[in-house]
């Protein structure tokens, strides 16, 4: 069996992609990445697909490429993940005549969007799941918004949801040293220490991640850790780094930054199934969050974690002093969530996408 995954960004796809490649070639499957960018040490082949400004010139020649690729292969799966990276991919391997040809939906993003972006993203949406023989996605409110884009599919989810499950393992914080990584970053213990995992963008919350430390959350005691965004993406908001804010920029290390932490802060407006969320569980940080679907099928409030309606910064405040002043009030919130996390663990999640690939084979 020859199996084909198209994915963005190849840094990503070692998170997202390369657990199920895995599976895949202990199942004596010849599976292969294709990828729209290069950004880690991992072996794919290079297509600029992706439905980005940077690649619209070269689109044509892209899908041309796609299409030679496949007709030189000739798989028997494609798996094309992403809303963005997928439409061209699908087409080509429509075009190619690629009988199985899977949309793996990691999130649907037009939710978070309105006016004419809106509408083209729910388009792409319904383009995607049209050309795909198979739709699968990572959790149950995003099944029912691509249902509600295109009536006529099935979109499936596998197991419990998610991309390829967690690895638990590796996010255990027995593994890491809690006050050596303090220490290394000019932290103590009476610190309470929040971290931030996402991108510099709006739609992950991180103008308003500045703004509760600006304004509610500047005392010292306070310390927020930026993974992902730099200084220079903070100064693009503040005149200045405050004190109590630590940029990290890329870090390779995220299970080590969480085990050192309190709480992790996500103050996202859409996420399809957030593996931030799953990540900060299986290392024992609790999470305040957005209430929103994406979120909500991970964390249930003041059980296994703490959800603010609308993003109220007022709320967070409130959140985050309160657990300032009372530290064990973590701890029967931190059992709960590791617990309830172990629904997600990759040993169980990938038995069931080996049956799955199996049952398209079979049809």
């Amino acid at each position: 069996m020859r199996i084909i995954h198209f994915h963005p960004d190849a840094r990503m796809a070692m998170k997202f992609v390369l657990p199920l490649m895995e599976a895949e070639r202990r199942e004596g499957v010849q599976s292969e990445l294709v990828s729209s960018a290069r950004r880690a040490e991992i072996e794919c082949t290079i297509i600029p697909f992706d439905l980005s400004v940077s690649n619209l010139l070269g689109l044509p020649f892209a899908i041309w490429r796609i299409c030679m690729y496949l007709k030189a292969f000739k798989p028997d799966v494609v798996f094309c993940h992403n809303t963005k990276s997928s439409f061209l991919p699908l087409i080509g391997a429509w075009w190619a005549g690629v009988h199985v040809r899977v949309y793996f939906n990691h999130g649907v993003p037009y939710i978070s969007y309105h006016g004419l972006l809106r509408m083209m993203l729910r388009t792409l949406e319904y383009c995607n799941t049209a050309l795909a023989t198979h739709v699968v996605t990572v959790s149950s409110y995003m099944r029912v918004l691509l249902m509600d884009v295109n009536s006529r599919i099935n979109a499936q989810i596998i197991e419990n949801g998610s991309a390829s499950g967690i690895d638990l393992n590796t996010f255990s914080p027995d593994r890491y040293s809690r006050t050596g990584w303090r220490q290394s970053h000019g932290l103590q213990e009476k610190d309470l220490v929040v971290v931030f995992v996402g991108r510099p963008v709006k739609r992950k919350g991180f103008e308003l991640v500045l703004r509760l430390w600006t304004d509610y959350l500047h005392d010292k005691k306070f310390k927020l850790i930026l993974c992902g965004p730099r200084p220079d993406d903070v100064l693009n908001y503040l005149n200045s780094i405050p004190s109590n804010i630590i940029c990290l920029g890329f870090v390779d290390n995220v299970p080590e930054v969480l085990s050192g932490s309190d709480l992790m802060i996500l103050p996202s407006l859409h996420e399809g199934l957030s593996y931030a969320c799953l990540e900060a569980q299986a290392a024992g940080v609790v999470i305040v969050a957005n209430d929103i679907p994406g979120i909500r099928c991970v964390v249930e409030n003041e059980k296994t974690g703490f959800l603010v309606p609308d993003n109220d910064l007022l709320k967070y405040t409130e959140i985050i002093q309160k657990i300032e002043k009372n530290r064990a009030y973590l701890e029967t919130i931190q059992l709960q969530a590791r617990r309830s996390v172990g629904r997600f663990s990759r040993k169980i999640f990938i038995p069931a996408y080996i049956s799955f690939l199996n049952g398209l084979i079979a049809k």
